[in-house]
């Protein structure tokens, strides 16, 4: 199975990175259609995702909350600013934790198709080195490496 990578770039971004043996229109079409969204970005087992709305268009927001009945609860929203179907999505994001609301992060994935199918790059820009690294703190990446395992598979089954 592909691997999903994260590497700290610079003074306050995270570049991840993951390869999906499917091609980019699909992998792109399931980071931008609730309804896929739904069945693959939600973290560990034990985690839930009870709330998923966005609408995919330039301008346009969404919502995600994952919830644990041990670890609680936690909130990303954000507005689409530019999509390029199936190349690019930039958006901006703000991840709630608590009573504290941060200041917004920016982040471009890419899609690039390569022989195995697409190279996911994703680039998230914090607005400082310690955003990044409250970010990191919080488990983000054991969960959205779980969740990318699972898109991987519901791409093999599609």
């Amino acid at each position: 199975m592909n691997r999903m990578t994260m590497v700290k770039t610079g003074d306050t971004a995270l570049t991840v990175t993951r390869r999906f043996n499917a091609d980019p229109a699909a992998v792109f079409k399931a980071h931008t259609d609730e309804a896929i969204v739904r069945t693959w970005m939600l973290g560990p087992p034990g985690w839930t995702m009870p709330e998923c709305t966005l609408d995919a268009t330039p301008g346009g927001a969404f919502s995600y909350t994952w919830a644990h009945p041990d670890e609680g609860s936690f909130t990303i929203h954000g507005t689409f600013l530019e999509l390029d179907p199936p190349n690019r999505i930039f958006h901006e994001e703000v991840m709630e934790m608590g009573d504290e609301t941060p200041p917004a992060a920016r982040v471009e994935t890419r899609f690039e198709a390569d022989p195995d199918g697409t190279l996911m790059t994703m680039t998230i820009t914090y607005a400082s080195a310690e955003q990044r690294e409250a970010a990191v703190a919080s488990g983000m990446e054991d969960g959205m490496a779980f969740s990318y395992d699972t898109l991987e598979k519901a791409l093999a089954s599609a």
